[in-house]
């Protein structure tokens, strides 16, 4: 199938958006992107390096993306401090994990440095201790005595003993938040010139609509992840901070570490802030939660078996179930996939012996789900899990449900289309 067929790309991307324009995804770590945050990629502006260096060398070498940077400069960057409750904040990363790479290099300084973050069996990102290893760090797990319960005595002992450089609280994997006031509380006390760091990259969302805490008003120095989980933007990411020296720190290494930040991406970030303002970004945040649990409690209704604690199931967007039968998570996700259920098969999933399904509602909800929805969903997962009918035949019930449904909270599509004709020739 040779590249130069262009049916042959185009074959595959028609199929692609058939197939998921006909799904519902519910993965914990992608969302739908609005039809106005979508303008960006068509702009020429998609094309140009902004690297600002008029601000800071007095001239420049890549002017062609001086006009469109101002939306970064002026727009987003006041935007995002709003929403972000920070006094600074970077844009230059491209992904959760370059941001992790730029604030391990920058917090952590140098090699050799002792640095904690979370266990990959209570939840911790799995490329944390790979990318502290590769930098030099001495990487050392939190303890935990629970999947989401940090054990706060060994964490004491342990800060005072090691005198870590940083901490970096990566909970990715979660159903329910740590305490932050109580875990930073402890940390500080028994090593107060340890650097706190907590990566949000599932949820800032949450964070930005008021649904969590902002870890800068529970003690951390600085926080931040991607931006396309239970916030629904692009493939980036942004790191807060309210301290000077640590924001140049993070500047500093960002710049020589990514370099070009990709334009179109700040500029699509900037519309899905702006939606976010305008459009109702903080109700948004707290039906993520609502139809979260809505979904976890009708999944259990149908005899499936959802992951909880003290009787709750999730105060996010993620909910967790167990592969029934004799079903193992990969073969289900597949099979479900078929069915118009795209699906995250997981594992480790914390508190499970064996991958289990990892679900998000946080895209379901951007398309205007609501609790009452959530149990349309559920009869979907339980006929092929439970029930085993065709996935074909359920990809029909599929299809009908999903076509009730549009992009929600964002600016309408007919008006960006108005737009769009407007802006772009």
């Amino acid at each position: 199938m040779p590249i130069e067929s262009l049916t042959d790309i185009t074959g595959f991307l028609n199929a692609h958006d058939t197939h998921l324009n006909a799904s519902f995804a519910l993965v914990p770590s992608e969302n739908q992107l609005s039809p106005l945050a979508r303008i960006a990629y068509q702009s020429d502006a998609y094309a140009r390096y902004f690297f600002n260096e008029k601000e800071v060398f007095g001239r420049w070498s890549f002017e062609g993306g001086s006009i469109a940077g101002k939306i970064q400069t002026e727009l987003l960057v006041p935007g995002l401090c709003k929403i972000g409750g920070a006094k600074h904040v970077n844009l230059h990363g491209i992904s959760g994990l370059t941001a992790m790479i730029v604030a391990l290099t920058a917090l952590s300084e140098e090699s050799g440095v002792t640095v904690l973050s979370v266990p990959v069996e209570f939840g911790g990102h799995p490329d944390t201790g790979y990318v502290g290893a590769k930098l030099g760090c001495h990487m050392k797990p939190i303890p935990f005595s629970a999947f989401d319960q940090p054990d706060i005595d060994a964490l004491h002992q342990e800060c005072k003993r090691s005198r870590p450089k940083l901490i970096y609280i990566d909970h990715a994997t979660h159903l329910f938040p740590l305490d932050l006031s109580k875990v930073i509380s402890a940390i500080k006390d028994a090593s107060p010139e340890t650097t706190v760091h907590v990566d949000t990259s599932h949820v800032n969302g949450l964070i930005w609509g008021g649904v969590l805490d902002n870890p800068l008003d529970c003690g951390a120095d600085s926080y931040g992840g991607s931006t396309h989980k239970t916030f629904p933007g692009p493939h980036k990411a942004v790191l807060f901070t309210n301290d000077d020296d640590l924001n140049m720190k993070i500047i500093l290494t960002a710049v020589n570490m990514i370099s070009h930040h990709h334009t179109a991406s700040v500029i699509s970030l900037a519309f899905a802030v702006h939606e976010w303002i305008t459009c109702g970004g903080e109700d948004y945040a707290r039906q993520i939660v609502l139809n979260a649990k809505a979904f976890a409690k009708a999944l259990e209704e149908r005899g499936l078996d959802i992951a909880q604690r003290d009787g709750q199931h999730t105060e996010n967007h993620q909910v967790w179930m167990s592969a029934p039968g004799a079903w193992n998570a990969y073969d289900l996700a597949s099979t479900m996939f078929r069915a118009g259920l795209v699906v995250n098969p997981f594992n480790p999933l914390p508190g499970f012996t064996e991958a289990a399904i990892r679900f998000g509602v946080a895209e379901p909800t951007k398309l205007g789900l609501k609790e009452a929805d959530m149990s349309a969903l559920a009869d979907l997962v339980a006929a092929v899990s439970l029930e085993g009918e065709d996935p074909g035949k359920v990809a029909d019930r599929t299809r009908e449900l999903r076509s009730r449904f549009e992009c929600a909270y964002c600016v309408p599509a007919a008006e960006v289309k108005s737009l769009r004709d407007k802006m772009l020739p």
